[in-house]
């Protein structure tokens, strides 16, 4: 808890622009350097267990998938990632719709589970929402993000801005890799040589 008040208080030395466009986000690459996170078109795939279709007695998995394998940036773990959003205006709780989440990631393709249902579970819903941050307003109507101690891995971040009620690019998602060294990470291709 020491740490992340050391860092929080840290909030008033960061200098970076807000992005220009609500939606946007940077990610911090020191107190006056952010770098603008891509964001790509996810699809939402859903699909049945072959038992399901054999005997009836099965899951229905539902999943936000990204094509490629890795975000085009890539960024060093460190103790906490520090991300600018920018949002209408900054008078909403973040965590009502702002969410971050961990990707699965396999060949040419990233894949977080949002739903899924069982013969005999029944349906659960899987909150897309499953790392916790902490969060300062900033500036004019952004947000100042604090993401303590992520593991190397690809991430998504999905808007929900409550202040727009049309729903529009419910499935764009901003993207970020982080690697142990800050390199771009290995292909998972499969290699025939």
């Amino acid at each position: 808890m020491m740490a992340s008040s050391f860092f929080y208080g840290k909030a008033q030395q960061v200098s970076v622009e807000e992005p220009e466009f609500a939606e946007q986000t940077l990610i911090l690459i020191s107190d006056s350097v952010g770098k603008m996170l891509p964001r790509e078109n996810a699809a939402l795939k859903t699909k049945a267990s072959a038992s399901l279709y054999l005997t009836g007695i099965g899951k229905v998995k539902s999943r936000i998938t990204l094509t490629g394998e890795h975000s085009s940036i890539v960024v060093k773990q460190e103790p906490v990632i520090r991300l600018v959003v920018k949002a209408t205006d900054n008078k909403t709780d973040p965590k009502s719709f702002i969410s971050l989440f961990k990707f699965e990631e396999k060949v040419n393709k990233r894949q977080a589970l949002v739903a899924e249902a069982g013969t005999f579970t029944g349906a659960s819903e899987k909150s897309l929402s499953n790392i916790d941050y902490n969060a300062n307003k900033y500036g004019e109507s952004s947000y100042l993000i604090f993401l303590e101690n992520l593991e190397p891995g690809e991430y998504g971040l999905l808007l929900g801005d409550p202040n727009a009620l049309t729903g529009k690019n419910r499935f764009n998602v901003t993207t970020f890799c982080v690697t142990a060294d800050g390199n771009t990470p290995v292909s998972r291709k499969k290699s025939w040589d």
